[in-house]
């Protein structure tokens, strides 16, 4: 990740009170404790900056391998992937496409307005 992407997530992260964590080696964000309407618990929610970012879109989540969530929430799950000492499980969530949201537009959208359409796709079943 270039230094202009990397301070343009962190500036996008400072926007948003839940706690995050920006990791490289895949660079990801990790959002922290949140809460689902389906769930008692709160969950945590990765996703990877994409090559190109901030034009190419956000897109995809990844949940913690074993979530209650996987195959209740909209998507199917997918690959897993190791980041930051746990594996999580992708689910082929498409918000900016077909899913519900605006047309990606990278002068507007990014890690800051992603966290609602997170937070909207784990509190509605299938």
């Amino acid at each position: 990740m270039t230094d202009d992407v990397t301070a343009r997530v962190q500036s996008e992260l400072a926007r948003i009170s839940i706690p995050t964590l920006l990791v490289s080696n895949p660079d990801a964000v990790i959002y922290y404790g949140l809460p689902s309407t389906i769930t008692a618990s709160p969950t945590d929610v990765m996703v990877l900056v994409p090559a190109g970012y901030p034009q190419t879109m956000l897109d995809l989540a990844f949940l913690s391998a074993g979530s209650p969530l996987l195959g209740i929430l909209k998507g199917q799950p997918q690959q897993t992937l190791t980041v930051g000492g746990r594996t999580w499980t992708q689910v082929s969530y498409h918000p900016h496409t077909n899913g519900g949201a605006p047309p990606w537009d990278p002068t507007r959208h990014g890690f800051h307005t992603y966290i609602d359409e997170v937070l909207s796709w784990i509190s509605i079943r299938r």
